[in-house]
């Protein structure tokens, strides 16, 4: 889980990826996997609808293509 930033990566809150702002809807806990855990993210406005998975220090990938 992210803990050193100024942005709250709680479900429910607003955070910038890159240039992008996205709300996180979901936590995905990766245990065993070696990797920080992932977060599910879906756009605001007009791609409300477009979700992105996020794994801090491995980038952004959409989900929905």
């Amino acid at each position: 889980m992210i803990n050193r930033t100024k942005q709250k990566w709680q479900v429910g809150e607003v955070v910038k990826v890159g240039f992008l702002r996205l709300r996180i809807i979901e936590l995905e806990p990766t245990p065993g996997d070696g990797l920080p855990d992932a977060y599910i993210l879906c756009g605001l406005g007009d791609n409300y609808t477009r979700r992105y998975r996020f794994v801090p220090h491995n980038g952004l990938e959409r989900l929905d293509k």
